[in-house]
C-alpha cells in the first residue's frame, strides 16, 4: 500500500471510530480535556506504528488497545477524582432520551473494570475476543467481568428505579 493510500485508509478508519473512541475515553477518564489528550496521543501512536498492524480487519481492537493503555497511563499520572454528574452524555441505545441518559449514567457509575467491558461490548459492539485483545486480558477474564458487570448493572438499575 502506498503512503497516500495508507494515509487515506487510516483517516477513513479513524473517522468511522472517532465518536466511539471519544466516548470510551471520556467514560474512563471522566474529563474532556484528558479524553482529548488520550485520543490525540492514541492517534499519533497508531499512525506511527500502523506498519505493525498485520491484519487491517483488526484495526478496531488494535487502536482501542492503544487508547485503553493511554487512558490508564493518564489515570496513573494524576489523582483520580471522579464526578459523574459532570458528564452530559446519553448512550446510543434504543429507548427514549431519559432512559438512555439514565442507563449511561448508571454504566458510568460502575467500577472501571466493569464499565470498560460493558462499553466495549454493548456500545462499541466488540467481540469478547477483541475486547480481550484491546484490554490485554484473557477471554475468560472478559466473560467473567461481563457477567459481574451485568449483575452489578441490574442491581444499580433496580436501585435507580429504572424500570418504573
Amino acid at each position: 500500500m502506498t503512503d497516500n493510500a495508507k494515509n487515506k485508509w487510516f483517516c477513513r478508519k479513524v473517522g468511522e471510530l472517532k465518536h466511539g473512541m471519544y466516548t470510551f475515553a471520556i467514560s474512563i477518564l471522566k474529563n474532556e480535556s484528558d479524553a482529548d489528550d488520550a485520543l490525540q496521543n492514541t492517534l499519533l501512536t497508531a499512525y506511527q506504528h500502523i506498519d505493525q498492524l498485520k491484519f487491517t480487519e483488526k484495526f478496531k481492537p488494535w487502536i482501542y488497545k492503544i487508547l485503553a493503555n493511554e487512558c490508564f497511563h493518564i489515570i496513573n499520572k494524576r489523582e483520580f477524582n471522579e464526578n459523574i454528574d459532570e458528564i452530559d452524555f446519553a448512550a446510543d441505545t434504543k429507548g427514549d432520551f431519559e432512559t438512555k441518559e439514565t442507563l449511561w449514567n448508571v454504566v458510568n457509575s460502575m467500577e472501571i473494570n466493569y464499565r470498560t467491558v460493558i462499553i466495549l461490548f454493548y456500545y462499541e459492539n466488540m467481540s469478547i475476543k477483541d475486547i480481550a485483545k484491546s484490554l490485554d486480558i484473557s477471554t475468560d477474564n472478559v466473560k467473567q467481568r461481563l457477567t459481574r458487570a451485568r449483575t452489578r448493572l441490574k442491581s444499580l438499575l433496580n436501585q435507580e428505579d429504572f424500570y418504573e
